[in-house]
Order: structure tokens, then C-alpha cells, then sequence
């Protein structure tokens, strides 16, 4: 029997491309977005599809048109929400609107000692290994590794991510419940690949292609049996069905503009390292 995911999303009333803090944005600044509302609904529409979610709704909050991206709210493990502190002052007005929601929903909250830290967009727990991924360099700063380990007692893997255009370690890298880990490999530094070629064994890392990390193929939402992202070519579909999913693909055209997809939508409210989950 498949296990309720529960996702939390805000719909993107105020969402728009009002600044600029990474090159999709640049290029994007003053854009219209008049289908940002429609492509999330079907998004939510698509997450119910897949498989049995409860979607959790944040109220919209005007001057912050990047709060739909919650993954970027916080860490989750257990009840505990370690909450992020932006790289960005244009982003830092969301922290106070994510934490008040979290705690009203009876998670502890707390925040890492003065480092820069971005959620669940920079930390990944693998799904079947007692690892987490942490990306730094653009956003979240290397030291952010080292205090999550000590408050969560798992073991990290610090991984340096040096394109520009995969500023967040979602981006870039999905762990999947089957094992396999989606990974683009040319976003992260030499050192970093090595890290990830010793964690992950070659059957189970899929090393997807520039044109599917540039159409934001990792960063994907898993339901149970089913991956939901923007889109897929023939080949990573050939292949995630081969590890035993179902693809669900939906537009999410207008949240590229800012530089986010299916996975900055969602943060996942059940959460933590592999061994508790599965116990759980």
C-alpha cells in the first residue's frame, strides 16, 4: 500500500520575475507569467493523479513572489524544520511567513549559526542510503553540511555545484526511493562527481543529458511509483521506466523564467534520513 505523501505548495497569486539573483531570472526580469496559474493548478491536478497526495496550501503573501517555491522554506527531519536563511535579501522576506506556517503545523523549528542555508533546495536525503546530499556554492554555504550533521546525526556529502544555472543542488540531483539518483554531472565541481560515483553505485545513478537538466528533469516530485516534472526525453523516460515509474508530465514553463520546476513547488512534510522513514 502506498503511503500519503503530503506536500506543502503556495499558489502563485503574487508569484512574478520582479528581480534578479540567477540567470534564468536575468534573462526573464519584467517577464509576464500569464500562465503561472494555470500551469500550477494542473500541477496539483497532475501530484493527485500520480498517486495519494495531500497538498497542504500556504497563503499567498504580497512582496514575496518567490514563496511559491517552498522547497525552499526548510529542511524537514522528523518534527523538526531547519529553516532557511538566504543567501539573497530579495528572499529573506519569506523566512518569518514559512517558519509561522511550519510551527503552526507542530514542527520545532530552528535555524543553522550564521551560515547561508536554502531549505530542502540545497539538502536532499537519499531514500534508501543513510546519506545526505548538500549542495554549496551558489546559494547554501559549505558550512552548512557540517552543522546538519551534528544536529541531525547523519552522515552529509558536501558537494560543490559550479554552474551558474544550477545555483540549487535540486536542480541538479534527485534521489529516488528505488535507489537510482537523477544527477547531472556537469554541474558540480570534479571533486563532487568523484563523492558521487563512490556513493552511488553505476546501475543506480542515471546521468541525464544537458537538454533534460536544462528542461529541469531533476527536479522532479516522487509519488509512490510516479515521477511528476516538466518534461522528459524518450531515452530518461526508457530509462526511470525501467526502474519502475510512471511519468507524469506537466508545463511548468512560467516557474523556468525564475528558475525553478515541479520539485521548488513542493517541500515534502514527512522527511528525513532513510533509515526513519522506512521505520516510520
Amino acid at each position: 500500500m502506498d503511503i500519503m505523501t503530503r506536500l506543502l505548495m503556495c499558489p502563485p497569486t503574487n508569484y512574478s520575475v520582479t528581480y534578479d539573483i540567477n540567470p534564468w531570472m536575468t534573462r526573464h526580469v519584467g517577464t509576464g507569467t500569464p500562465d503561472a496559474a494555470r500551469q500550477w493548478d494542473r500541477l496539483v491536478e497532475t501530484l493527485e493523479c500520480a498517486g495519494d497526495v495531500r497538498i497542504e496550501k500556504m497563503e499567498p503573501k504580497p512582496g514575496v513572489p518567490d514563496l511559491v517555491f517552498t522547497a525552499n522554506a526548510a529542511l524537514i527531519s522528523g518534527k523538526l524544520a531547519i529553516m532557511s536563511s538566504f543567501r539573497h535579501p530579495e528572499r529573506r522576506r519569506e523566512q518569518r511567513t514559512y517558519r509561522s506556517f511550519l510551527a503552526q503545523y507542530g514542527f520545532a523549528t530552528s535555524f543553522l549559526q550564521q551560515t547561508f542555508f536554502e531549505g530542502a533546495g540545497d539538502a536532499l536525503f537519499d531514500r534508501v542510503r543513510p546519506l545526505l546530499y548538500v549542495g554549496h556554492g551558489w546559494r547554501s554555504e559549505r558550512t552548512a553540511a557540517t552543522q546538519i550533521a551534528e544536529t541531525l546525526g547523519v552522515r552529509t556529502l558536501s558537494l560543490l555545484l559550479v554552474d551558474e544555472r544550477f545555483y540549487h543542488l535540486d536542480t541538479c540531483l534527485c534521489p529516488l526511493a528505488s535507489g537510482h539518483v537523477l544527477a547531472f554531472m556537469d554541474a558540480f565541481s570534479p571533486h563532487a562527481q568523484t563523492l558521487l560515483r563512490r556513493a552511488i553505485e553505476p546501475e543506480y545513478l542515471i546521468e541525464v543529458s544537458a537538454t533534460d537538466a536544462l528542461d529541469f528533469a531533476c527536479n522532479a516530485v516522487e509519488i509512490g511509483d510516479a515521477i511528476v516534472l516538466h518534461s522528459a526525453s524518450p531515452r530518461l523516460r526508457d530509462r526511470l521506466h525501467a526502474a519502475g515509474y510512471r511519468i507524469f508530465a506537466t508545463d511548468l514553463s512560467d516557474f523556468h523564467k525564475a528558475g525553478g520546476s515541479a520539485k521548488c513547488l513542493t517541500l515534502k512534510l514527512e522527511d528525513g534520513p532513510a533509515e526513519s522513514v522506512a521505520a516510520a
